[in-house]
């Protein structure tokens, strides 16, 4: 049972991640990574620690209206304390200061975590490239 429960807690860690994003929850975003994690968001840059991280997050979610991140499709690996993980990113943005009011995202995650007597944790993400990116005008004045 032990290798079943670990990829729901897995699972859930990818989740909360995605739910404190949305709830601009830092604090609870922060559960979701080691302090020395390495994380590559592509184009919009790559961390070393886990602080500048969430620094980065806020910032670029401050200016924006709601989000709502959806992780889903997760493959999950576990061998022993550490695993790796690959999901998808669904993402919708608003985004009313710009030339368009929505901007949806598609991309992957691909993470390594590694269990911690706080459970588990991502170590290292990778955010493949947006595999699409569309951006919608409001149609409504």
């Amino acid at each position: 049972m032990q290798p079943w429960h670990d990829v729901l807690a897995i699972r859930d860690v990818i989740d909360r991640y995605a739910v404190g994003v949305d709830r601009r929850d830092w604090d609870l975003v922060s559960t979701c990574f080691t302090p020395n994690c390495h994380a590559d968001y592509g184009r919009s840059g790559e961390w070393t620690t886990r602080g500048p991280l969430i620094d980065w997050l806020d910032q670029i979610h401050r200016d924006i209206g709601p989000t709502q991140h959806r992780i889903t499709n997760h493959q999950v690996k576990v061998d022993g304390d550490i695993a790796t993980a690959s999901s998808y990113l669904d993402a919708l943005l608003q985004v009313e200061h710009h030339e368009y009011d929505l901007l949806h995202v598609v991309a992957s995650y691909h993470d390594q975590l590694v269990r911690s007597d706080d459970g588990w944790r991502i170590a290292d993400r990778r955010l493949e490239d947006f595999l699409w990116r569309r951006q919608h005008r409001s149609t409504h004045a």
